[in-house]
């Protein structure tokens, strides 16, 4: 299954005017795709194309892993950005790629990763042992083990619930 979501014509042109890496941006470029961040986000959020999951991951403090309890979102607010300040900041691109195109992984270890969860709908936490054992045999075989956060995104996109994409994270983060 392909994450990407689709994208209007509209939104391609736009897109195509957005470095998405970070470190390939200089001052210039950064303050100049701005805009374009800022319009694309609006085209996307006026048809609802961002799914449901990924809004959350961004939003939803629960969806952050990590000491910090505040959303991904909610930290750029604590480091003093609101409002489009945030979107167009260089470390949302990351978010923007992720509301984009999904879990940045080959796909080979996506389609693997999507076989040993099955159907989502009837996964049960008697699965969690299948699926997490599954996941760390993905990682060892395509050399995975720092994208624990790329694994518990992928979870998410693939339907499994916050408490499973968290073990699959945690599944990752064991893999030596």
């Amino acid at each position: 299954m392909d994450y990407a979501i689709e994208l209007t014509e509209d939104e391609l042109e736009i897109l195509s005017g957005v470095e998405l890496d970070q470190s390939a941006l200089n001052h210039e470029q950064y303050k100049r795709q701005g805009p374009l961040v800022l319009s694309l986000l609006k085209s996307l959020a006026e048809r609802g194309a961002i799914p449901e999951a990924r809004l959350r991951y961004w939003s939803d403090p629960e969806y952050q892993i990590g000491r910090l309890k505040a959303s991904h979102k909610g930290l750029f607010e604590r480091n003093g950005r609101q409002g489009d300040e945030i979107y167009t900041h260089p470390h949302f691109l990351k978010y923007l790629r992720y509301f984009l195109f999904g879990a940045q992984l080959p796909a080979r270890a996506i389609a693997e990763f999507e076989e040993v969860v099955g159907n989502p709908e009837w996964v049960s936490s008697g699965d969690i042992t299948d699926i997490t054992k599954g996941t760390r045999a993905i990682v060892r075989k395509y050399g995975l083990q720092e994208e624990g956060e790329e694994f518990y995104r992928l979870a998410l996109d693939a339907g499994l619930n916050q408490w499973f994409a968290k073990s699959v994270r945690d599944a990752v983060k064991q893999v030596r």
